[in-house]
């Protein structure tokens, strides 16, 4: 295996630097540390560097500092606590558990993250996406059933989770993940081919996700389901917004931080996507969320002309998650203009046998990436054989 080559852990990939070791340390550390007195000080030496180090790779790899990452982590889990409390749990015990010792501050910062304050979020009337008229423990059962279905960005699997997130829509109509979730795999099926109906796919998709935002515009996972499915319908400056609001609430989030990658990527940014996904593979190495990763390091590489290193990723990440034929559309591409045409047009004629319907035409107007990418999307494509119309 080359030093470049993909797999579970961070490694160097031309282009950008990996994540330093003391970022890593740090984060771990964090992780361990979180309802203690924490100063930069004491966190650059678990890290083994000095602040003004550390300070610059917090900014650099995760755009804000050490302090601040801390400030929104205490958040999450004070919010998490307060959703789930135990029997007589107080909001000042799970503020000093969560590291707050002001707890007139804490307050403030929890309305203005979540838009409620800390005691109406333990009563179970805050905008949480609770459901007094439905059954909201079941629906949320069933709702993370589906998630890996979800995930998996296939045809079969992405109508089998629309079919299974009707039952929990029903039952708590006020719950918005299952809603957020539902929004992604309309948008799936609209933009990768998954149905014959793309354009009532689209209309579904935009509905749900707005819908989904409404009921929980504080919920991170909510969010960034959505801002998935306005992506997929090209809405990219609305789906930005949404996925840096949930990052800000929930900066552990694997999946936010795929989707951020996943957004640089679309946007022409290789170097910024290949540090955000190498973030995303770091807080989870593992399926179900990998393959999404390795795929988007593939397109990240193929917008930056490493074809080779793109075809590559692209690879492992269809191996991993063999349902994402989508994502050939890039490694049989890349393989065309590294120059291995024979290779791509054999991996073309795979494709096709997957995805029959497919035309230079239709790939080039499924993904909000740039022109210049999609430009050279469509000239592999063709090299590869694929039919322009």
């Amino acid at each position: 295996m080359s030093p470049d080559a993909p797999s579970g852990s961070i490694r160097r990939q031309d282009g950008a630097a990996p994540m330093p070791g003391d970022l890593v340390r740090a984060l771990e550390w964090l992780r361990a540390h979180l309802g203690e007195p924490v100063q930069l000080e004491t966190l650059a030496v678990a890290a083994g560097v000095r602040p003004r180090t550390l300070e610059a790779h917090f900014k650099a790899f995760l755009g804000t500092t050490p302090l601040e990452w801390l400030r929104r982590m205490r958040l999450a889990r004070a919010r998490q606590e307060l959703l789930n409390p135990a029997p007589g749990t107080t909001v000042t015990q799970i503020a000093l558990a969560s590291g707050f010792t002001q707890l007139g501050r804490f307050a403030g910062q929890y309305r203005e993250a979540y838009g409620e304050l800390p005691s109406t979020t333990l009563q179970g009337r805050g905008s949480s996406g609770s459901d007094p008229d439905g059954d909201l423990d079941e629906s949320m059962r069933l709702t993370l059933r589906v998630l890996p279905l979800a995930f998996a960005v296939a045809p079969k699997e992405c109508n089998a989770a629309l079919e299974a997130l009707e039952r929990p829509q029903e039952l708590a109509p006020t719950y918005g993940l299952p809603k957020a979730i539902a929004a992604w795999c309309w948008g799936q099926r609209a933009a990768h081919g998954f149905s014959s109906t793309p354009e009532l796919d689209r209309e579904r998709a935009c509905t749900l996700a707005d819908e989904a935002y409404r009921l929980a515009p504080h919920e991170p996972l909510t969010l960034t389901l959505s801002s998935g499915a306005l992506v997929l319908l090209h809405r990219l400056d609305e789906a930005d917004r949404r996925l840096e609001r949930a990052l800000s609430l929930d900066p552990w989030m694997p999946y936010a931080w795929v989707r951020r990658g996943w957004m640089s990527a679309y946007l022409g940014d290789s170097d910024g996507a290949i540090r955000e996904l190498r973030t995303a593979l770091h807080l989870m190495p593992f399926e179900p969320l990998r393959h999404l990763g390795f795929i988007g390091m593939g397109c990240a590489h193929f917008n930056a002309e490493r074809y080779e290193r793109a075809a590559l990723w692209v690879r492992s990440g269809v191996e991993a998650g063999p349902g994402s034929f989508w994502g050939e559309r890039v490694g049989v591409a890349a393989m065309a203009l590294a120059g291995a045409r024979a290779e791509a047009r054999r991996m073309g004629r795979e494709l096709l046998r997957k995805d029959p319907d497919l035309t230079v035409s239709v790939a080039r107007r499924a993904w909000p990436f740039t022109p210049a990418f999609m430009g050279r999307l469509g000239d592999g494509l063709a090299v590869a054989g694929v039919p322009q119309a």
